[in-house]
C-alpha cells in the first residue's frame, strides 16, 4: 500500500489536494489488484460434421484474452490425414506464440504422422514445463499408454518408457511447486472415481499400463507418487479432455486429495446422427483457470462455451 504524505495533504491547495487524493486512490487501487493469468481448457473440440475442422464456435473466441490455451485432445476427428488441417489450427490458435499446450487424443494421430503436429507446435508429444515459478505443468500423451493386455504386443516401448521415466522423475523430486497440473486425454484412475463418474469419459478402461510391462499400471505405479507429492504440500490436479459425450464437466476430489477435472464439447453433433455412446446434449462447457502466482493460488470454473463466443 502506498504511504500518504500528510504534509503534502496539509499544505497543498484545495485543487492540488483533490488531484493528490485522486492519484493516491488510483495508485492504491492498482496495487491491490493481484497479478493473475487465465488458462482456457478445451476438451474434445472437433466438429462432428467435418473431420478437418474445429467446432465452428471455437473460431469465434478471442484467444488473446487467455495467457494459455490447453487443448484436451481429439482436436479434429481426422486431424493428421491432411497436412492442411494443422495449418488451419495454427491460424486459429497461433502456435508461434508458444502459449498452446496440447495433450494428444487418438483422433489427433490415428490417420497420419504425428510429426505434422510436433513440427508445427515445436513441442514433443509429452513434456513438463513450469507455469511461472509455482506451478509445474505436465502434458501426457496417453496414446502411449497400454489400455488392455492384447496381441500383438504393444509398440513404441522406448517412448512409453521415456514418458514413464519423465513422470517418475518429476514426481520423485517435485517439492518447490505449489501445484502439479497434469493434462491428459484418455480417462485415468477408474478405480479412484465414484460410480457417478465411471462413464464421464468416452471410454474408461480399468487397466492402464504406462509401459510395455503390464505391472506398470498408472493406478498402482503413478498414483501413489501423486499422493506422496500431495502430502509434501504440492496440490495435484488432473485435467482430462475425452469428455463431452456423456457429461459436459466434472470435478471430483479423491480421498487422498487429488483433484480430477474434465470438460468437453459435442453440440455440433446432430441428434439424429448420434452414436449410442453419446447420451448428453446439454450446452457445452469449457474450463477456465485463474492463476495468482504471488498468492500461490489456482482457481477454476466451468463456463458455457456459448458465453465466450464473439458476436
Amino acid at each position: 500500500m502506498m504511504k500518504i504524505d500528510h504534509k503534502m495533504l496539509k499544505y497543498g491547495s484545495r485543487g492540488s489536494l483533490l488531484i493528490t487524493l485522486i492519484i493516491l486512490l488510483a495508485s492504491c487501487g492498482k496495487e491491490e489488484v493481484a497479478l493473475s493469468y487465465r488458462y482456457l481448457f478445451l476438451g474434445h473440440p472437433y466438429d462432428w460434421n467435418d473431420g478437418y475442422r474445429l467446432d465452428p464456435r471455437l473460431e469465434r473466441i478471442d484467444y488473446t484474452e487467455y495467457t494459455q490455451v490447453w487443448l484436451g485432445g481429439d482436436v479434429c476427428s481426422r486431424l493428421t490425414e491432411k497436412p492442411g488441417t494443422v495449418s488451419y489450427l495454427d491460424s486459429v490458435f497461433d502456435f508461434s506464440n508458444d502459449h498452446v499446450q496440447w495433450t494428444l487424443g487418438n483422433h489427433d494421430v490415428m490417420y497420419g504422422n504425428v510429426e505434422q503436429i510436433t513440427d508445427r507446435t515445436g513441442k514433443p508429444t509429452f513434456y513438463t514445463e513450469p507455469l511461472g515459478s509455482d506451478i509445474t505443468l505436465m502434458v501426457l500423451n496417453t496414446n502411449l499408454f497400454w489400455f488392455w493386455p492384447s496381441e500383438p504386443p504393444p509398440e513404441d516401448c522406448d517412448l512409453k518408457s521415456e514418458q514413464m521415466q519423465m513422470m517418475l522423475s518429476v514426481l520423485d523430486t517435485i517439492e518447490q511447486s505449489s501445484h502439479l497440473l497434469i493434462l491428459h486425454h484418455h480417462s485415468l484412475l477408474k478405480d479412484k472415481k465414484p460410480d457417478s463418474l465411471q462413464e464421464a469419459f468416452n471410454i474408461d478402461p480399468g487397466m492402464m499400463a504406462v509401459s510395455c510391462d503390464l505391472e506398470d499400471q498408472f493406478s498402482t505405479l503413478i498414483y501413489p507418487k501423486l499422493v506422496a507429492a500431495q502430502q509434501r504440500g504440492v496440490k495435484v490436479i488432473l485435467v482430462g479432455g475425452d469428455v463431452g459425450m456423456r457429461v459436459k464437466s466434472f470435478e471430483y476430489r479423491t480421498d487422498d486429495g487429488i483433484w480430477l477435472l474434465g470438460s468437453g464439447i459435442n453440440n455440433s453433433l446432430k441428434r439424429e446422427n448420434a452414436p449410442e455412446y453419446v447420451t448428453n446434449f446439454d450446452p457445452d462447457q469449457v474450463l477456465i483457470f485463474r492463476h495468482y502466482p504471488e498468492q500461490l493460488r489456482l482457481e477454476w470454473e466451468f463456463v458455457l462455451l456459448n458465453d465466450l463466443i464473439e458476436e
